[in-house]
């Protein structure tokens, strides 16, 4: 019969590692620190180490992430984080439906707590948001506490990056779906009625994706 033994990993190494590149993919430019990680004994890899969190995964309680190295599942530890960042909170109480205006917000830098893995709106993306349930005062903006417009709508004319190796190409096509800045959609090539798959990476602009 197979023992595994719950062991902690050194803080510096390529777990931790692996666990700060993921909370950053997901949540873009935030700091993470990772303060605990134990688990079984698992094989790490320096330099293909990925870690998944689970899914519904909520920062300010314990995290599991399951590892993988070299394209397999090498084992699994949960890991306690500090994550700080710049976010969007509420200045003062907004009701369900409220449009979310310049004067009930601010811009603030703290360590973020109770939310999901998910980019955070930045306040440009606010403009014409709407609140989606009772939000109280200070309370961080996320996309399940407000609704906000997408920057690009299906049927805009977008600007089109397409990059192989050195070269870049630039194009006007059309958007096949609508999203928010690091979404993925379909875009359609004026040379082409083939949709290809593309990430947001501003207000009418978009990068593919290969």
């Amino acid at each position: 019969m197979l023992h595994l033994i719950a062991l902690s990993v050194a803080l510096t190494g390529p777990v931790p590692a692996a666990i700060e590149r993921s909370i950053q993919e997901r949540m873009g430019e935030v700091r993470v620190e990772v303060l605990d990680v134990s688990g079984p004994s698992v094989r790490q890899d320096d330099a293909a180490t990925k870690a998944i969190p689970e899914p519904g995964s909520r920062l300010g309680r314990p995290i599991r992430f399951i590892l993988f190295a070299d394209g397999a599942r090498v084992g699994s530890v949960v890991a306690k984080l500090s994550v700080t960042g710049s976010a969007v909170r509420s200045s003062r109480a907004l009701a369900r439906g409220e449009g979310v205006a310049a004067d009930a917000i601010e811009i603030v830098d703290v360590e973020l707590t109770n939310i999901l893995l998910d980019r955070l709106p930045t306040s440009k993306e606010l403009a014409g948001a709407h609140a989606r349930r009772d939000i109280r005062a200070g309370e961080v903006l996320t996309d399940a506490a407000v609704i906000v417009p997408p920057i690009v709508k299906s049927g805009d004319e977008v600007r089109i990056r397409i990059a192989t190796g050195a070269i870049e190409v630039t194009s006007v096509g059309r958007a096949s779906g609508s999203g928010h800045l690091g979404d993925l959609i379909r875009v359609l090539l004026p040379t082409s009625r083939k949709a290809l798959n593309a990430r947001i990476t501003g207000p009418g602009s978009v990068e593919i994706v290969r």
